[in-house]
């Protein structure tokens, strides 16, 4: 039997090793050569929802992820703090300005200078997941907790979650539940008694429904009524008005000729006073008798009341 040569499986061996290195090369994208960025992030509330694995984002585009979260204690006063690490991938950032420059290549104090800042955000409103978000906020301050000079540091800001989250914590809930159940009570006896309300003003539509129907009922029977009346006497004035017409025309005839007589004898008196007719100088004549008639007595009666004495003695001698 012939053995095996040990060269031989060297090479096999050196061969399967480095075809495994290209592999991973190929696979990670050079990834395992990238210089990545770490760094910490304290956070004096809450994480729940914060995992390992969970995206870093800086303005929604995600450049790195959380490698580590840990838990520590103050020994003077046991206040307690929560570390979380992070690394940032160069390969999602670039850096602009001519030279072919990493992410890496520029000072950490600087971006810090600048205001960069970080926050816990809200990643799903159903699962209650949570990333950190990077992001530049020149006027918030920047206070550093940590003392490990080998890490860099990005220091924390309250986000608008741990803002919302003391509100809630804050609000009377206990209060408010019972407020909201006396309101439903409220609401319940209150729909109980207007249902109550509505039955009997249900009922008293109907009655004045009825009520209204009976009267127009009544009404209609009285306007037929009145319309039967109002026909008998329209019927009974045609007949009277038919019986009264040759009546009427007897009389307008008559009324007609009296007329006629009446011109003609205004006619007759017309002639007998016109100017020169005999009649109207007799009259004249007799007008004129009486008026000197009516002087001698208007003088016979002045000179009675002078001397009353006259109509015993006479009047005075001419």
């Amino acid at each position: 039997m012939k053995k095996a040569n040990p060269a031989v499986i060297g090479g096999f061996v050196v061969g399967a090793l480095l075809l495994g290195a290209v592999a991973v090369l190929v696979a990670g994208g050079g990834a395992l050569f990238e210089r990545k960025e770490h760094a910490v992030i304290y956070f004096s509330g809450a994480v729940t929802g914060l995992a390992v694995g969970a995206p870093v984002n800086f303005r929604g585009v995600r450049v790195g992820q959380v490698t580590d979260i840990k838990l520590q204690f103050d020994a003077s006063d046991l206040s307690a703090r929560i570390p979380v690490y992070i690394t940032i991938d160069p390969r999602k950032v670039r850096m602009l300005g001519g030279q072919k420059l990493s992410v890496a290549d520029v000072p950490f104090e600087k971006f810090i200078e600048k205001g960069m800042r970080a926050q816990l955000a809200v990643q799903s409103l159903v699962t209650g997941q949570l990333d950190v978000e990077l992001d530049f906020h020149p006027d918030a301050p920047a206070v550093f907790v940590g003392e490990q000079s080998d890490a860099n540091e990005i220091p924390a800001m309250r986000s608008d979650f741990d803002t919302f989250r003391d509100q809630l914590s804050q609000l009377p809930l206990r209060k408010i539940s019972d407020d909201l159940l006396e309101t439903m009570q409220s609401v319940r006896q209150l729909a109980a008694t207007a249902n109550g309300e509505l039955a009997a003003t249900a009922g008293s539509a109907r009655q004045t429904t009825a009520a209204l129907t009976k009267a127009i009922e009544q009404l209609q029977g009285d306007a037929s009524r009145t319309l039967a009346s109002v026909q008998k006497l329209s019927e009974h004035v045609d007949r009277a008005v038919t019986t009264l017409s040759p009546q009427l025309d007897q009389t307008l005839q008559t009324a007609q000729a009296a007329l006629k007589d009446a011109d003609a004898t205004l006619a007759h008196t017309s002639e007998l006073t016109a100017p020169g007719a005999p009649l109207r100088a007799n009259l004249e004549e007799a007008l004129r008798n009486l008026a000197v008639a009516s002087e001698a007595l208007r003088n016979f009666s002045e000179t009675i009341d002078r001397n009353p004495q006259a109509l015993i003695l006479g009047g005075p001698k001419q």
